[in-house]
């Protein structure tokens, strides 16, 4: 598994995503953060915390958290800048935190049409001639940054002009081109960028690479379930190939590829398709998840292995998919969203469960 976000953690402003991650304050799902299409598997505390304080470190002998338009500037530098002692180079932690402000805060700008215009060419012009792929999570988070600069949910986002739309133009002919090129890992975070194009009717032209990389049993797991978990936000149920191409991955019988059967079930849902409720009733279902085994191919690639799910990542999975299955039209699966929302032992699941029943 790896720790892009989920397809949930993707959609809507709220959330994202997927890898959309935390707890808290933010709505159900988690922000996205390309150590982030998180999916299912939470990072040890232990190393999260000896990340937040090497960052930390970093952060302050930097001057701290830079604004936006300070991190843009400086990923424009692949020659990196002393700080105090240090050479902060192309790969170091700095440009890591640079590309992730961007991606946090783009959210936040409230821009015009010109500005988002300006700021969508801006992330372009970095992620094709200041980063490199060595650089995974700076382009990572800056194909994410670039996917949300035109999230309908943003600030002014419906607010039109013809400059925009030809930014738009150049903004998904780029996340197509990474989305379609030979880095697995600049794959993975293109499509999922895609997600915030929900509503977006340009994000139709992105079905044909994404339908051709899930029914495409040669491609990279993740790429696949990456293009699974997009579809379900970004298509519509009249879209028959991407139908399709989604009930494909649901027959898939290798237990190695259980997540993308999940991850396409999920997309299903979120397009009304009933036949899926029972793989969803399974996904509610902490005493079904409890007999499942996932494969962890993040610990040791070359020698993955199955596993079975801790409580961690059954919340995850239950959250995700409570967010994915709102509006279902299943009675048992109504029933067991107000099951959980009453129920579950997470005080975390049950808050979940009680916002998604509220938002209907």
């Amino acid at each position: 598994m790896n720790d892009l976000p989920m397809p949930s953690d993707l959609k809507g402003s709220p959330t994202a995503p997927a890898n959309a991650p935390a707890a808290g304050s933010e709505p159900l799902v988690e922000p996205p953060s390309v150590k982030l299409v998180v999916r299912l598997f939470l990072i040890p505390f232990f190393i999260v915390a000896a990340a937040v304080g090497v960052m930390f470190l970093i952060g302050r002998l930097a001057g701290g958290t830079p604004s936006f338009d300070e991190a843009l500037t400086r990923l424009k530098n692949p020659g990196g800048e002393r700080t105090v002692d240090m050479l902060v180079g192309p790969g170091s932690k700095q440009r890591y935190m640079d590309a992730k402000t961007v991606a946090d805060k783009i959210m936040k700008l409230g821009t015009n049409p010109a500005e988002r215009v300006k700021i969508s060419d801006e992330l372009i012009d970095v992620l094709d001639h200041h980063t490199t792929d060595q650089e995974g999570d700076v382009r990572h988070f800056l194909l994410l940054a670039l996917g949300r600069a035109w999230q309908l949910e943003q600030p002014g986002a419906k607010t039109d002009s013809p400059e925009a739309a030809e930014a738009r133009k150049r903004a998904l002919a780029t996340l197509l081109k990474y989305a379609d090129g030979k880095q697995v890992s600049n794959q993975k975070a293109a499509i999922l960028a895609l997600a915030y194009w929900a509503g977006r009717d340009e994000v139709r032209e992105a079905f044909p690479i994404l339908i051709k990389k899930l029914r495409d049993e040669s491609q990279d797991l993740d790429v696949r379930l990456s293009a699974a978990t997009v579809l379900g936000p970004i298509a519509r149920p009249a879209d028959s190939d991407v139908m399709e191409a989604l009930r494909f991955a649901t027959r898939d019988t290798k237990p190695e590829d259980i997540e993308l059967v999940w991850g396409a079930s999920l997309s299903l849902a979120e397009l009304g398709q009933k036949d899926v409720a029972d793989t969803i009733l399974m996904l509610l279902d902490r005493n079904e998840l409890s007999k499942v085994q996932v494969l962890d191919r993040e610990t040791d690639p070359k020698n993955p292995t199955f596993h079975n799910l801790s409580d961690a990542e059954q919340q995850r999975i239950l959250i995700n998919t409570m967010i994915g299955a709102a509006k279902l039209d299943v009675p048992a699966v109504q029933d067991k969203l107000r099951w959980l929302k009453d129920n579950d032992p997470s005080p975390r699941v049950r808050a979940a469960a009680q916002e998604v029943l509220a938002q209907k």
